[in-house]
């Protein structure tokens, strides 16, 4: 595949994904969201889903006292809980 990828330019340099290997991400994509749907939306999951909302996103990243550092830990926490909320909005889509 290497060699494949350095006789390529312009355009098509950029393209790395071999053929039928996007539908094969497409389908991965969509199961991936599928079992985030299963579990986050049992009433079990909802409790843990809105207990790491509560915990991140409806608190704020910096605070007066906060390091760049711990600003930087509470965003990523932070970001995983959006990809959930995009995990499973995007379930819901299918």
């Amino acid at each position: 595949m290497i060699e494949q990828i350095k006789t390529q330019t312009g355009w098509a340099a950029l393209d790395i994904e071999g053929p039928g290997e996007n539908k094969q991400n497409a389908s991965k994509g969509r199961e991936i969201a599928s079992r985030f749907h299963e579990c986050f939306r049992t009433e079990a999951g909802q409790y843990v889903l809105n207990r790491l909302i509560s915990i991140t996103l409806l608190r704020p990243t910096v605070t007066p006292a906060a390091t760049q550092f711990e600003a930087g830990i509470r965003e990523g926490r932070a970001d995983i809980v959006r990809q959930i909320l995009t995990q499973l909005e995007t379930a819901e889509k299918q």
